[in-house]
């Protein structure tokens, strides 16, 4: 995402708060994935650019623009769309692992979680 003043404003937000925006895109395409989704796969991918935006270092540009020109297009079926987003937000989830290890979410859940 190069460039304009949504994809800076986005890339300077929280470390929480992508990660929270990148929870919620999974839990999403989780439901999508189960036929129980409401969003269109148009919905979903526009999540997963704003979850790019939020990990600038995790995905190439290039990848995101293909990934986007195939699930916007009418050239391959909604299961195709949903795999194809879901390998995007699993490559943003790859990269923060190898940057950050593991981290809760919120640091409440680390309490509940120890309890």
């Amino acid at each position: 995402m190069a460039g304009g003043k949504s994809m800076d404003r986005a890339a300077g937000e929280s470390p929480a708060k992508g990660r929270r925006e990148l929870a919620a895109l999974n839990d999403a395409l989780t439901l999508a994935e189960r036929g129980l989704g409401r969003q269109s796969t148009a919905a979903l991918m526009a999540r997963l650019l704003r979850v790019a935006a939020m990990h600038p270092r995790s995905v190439d540009d290039t990848l995101m623009w293909q990934v986007t020109d195939l699930v916007t297009g009418d050239d391959v079926s909604d299961a195709v769309k949903l795999t194809l987003i879901r390998m995007g937000w699993a490559s943003i989830v790859q990269a923060q692992y190898r940057a950050h290890g593991l981290r809760m979410v919120e640091p409440r859940l680390a309490v509940m979680a120890a309890a």
